[in-house]
């Protein structure tokens, strides 16, 4: 009787445990087919001037209207995807923060410049929160890169965002979309980001 007993419970575990795995491959098939594909072949590498080349969505089109200061702007309106590119000369920001003292000489260039841009956007976001990557170089290049949400007139919004140093610039890869979807486009921004290679 006995046997019987762990026979029957040694066979219900075992079902219990391929169901369980059966709804885990479930998840992670729907979870897959939620995000977009990220295969080389869906990215068309874009070059700007003698600076930097970064991969964007086939689907994206360049978009001059994002941001004044943006060297890089592409987006799909229908999808609601956005990436674009901002860069500026490492050593005016230092001498400019320095000069402002809000410039910390014990932190990197990087961290510096990660700090400066969170505090804009704070006060440019309403109801503004951040998450920090574990992420310290894109390609060799010291980098960091955080997620972020807020509200814009009303709308809101997800960001996936990397800043990146370069010998002679500072670079700031900014992508969004609205937070109905961001489980698609995230793992896109952050392949986006990834791709970031200076010239």
């Amino acid at each position: 009787m006995k046997k019987a007993s762990i026979s029957i419970l040694v066979i219900c575990l075992m079902s219990l445990t391929s169901c369980l795995e059966m709804i885990d491959k479930a998840a992670k098939n729907a979870a897959d087919q939620n995000s977009e594909s990220l295969s080389e072949k869906n990215y068309q590498t874009i070059t700007v001037d003698t600076l930097y080349r970064l991969d964007v969505p086939n689907y994206m089109k360049e978009m001059k209207s994002l941001h004044p200061e943006a060297s890089l702007e592409y987006a799909n309106i229908y999808k609601e995807a956005y990436s674009v590119v901002i860069h500026e000369n490492k050593q005016e920001f230092i001498s400019v923060f320095t000069e402002l003292e809000e410039y910390d000489a014990d932190l990197s260039p990087i961290e510096n410049y990660t700090i400066v841009q969170k505090k804009m956007f704070k006060e440019t976001i309403d109801d503004f929160k951040f998450r920090d990557y574990g992420l310290i170089d894109i390609n060799g290049y010291p980098a960091k890169q955080i997620k972020m949400s807020g509200n814009i007139d009303g709308i809101d919004f997800r960001y996936v965002v990397a800043f990146v140093e370069g010998q002679k610039n500072i670079y700031m890869i900014m992508n969004w979309t609205d937070s109905s979807r961001i489980n698609k486009l995230e793992n896109t921004f952050e392949y986006i980001n990834g791709t970031f290679k200076l010239i």
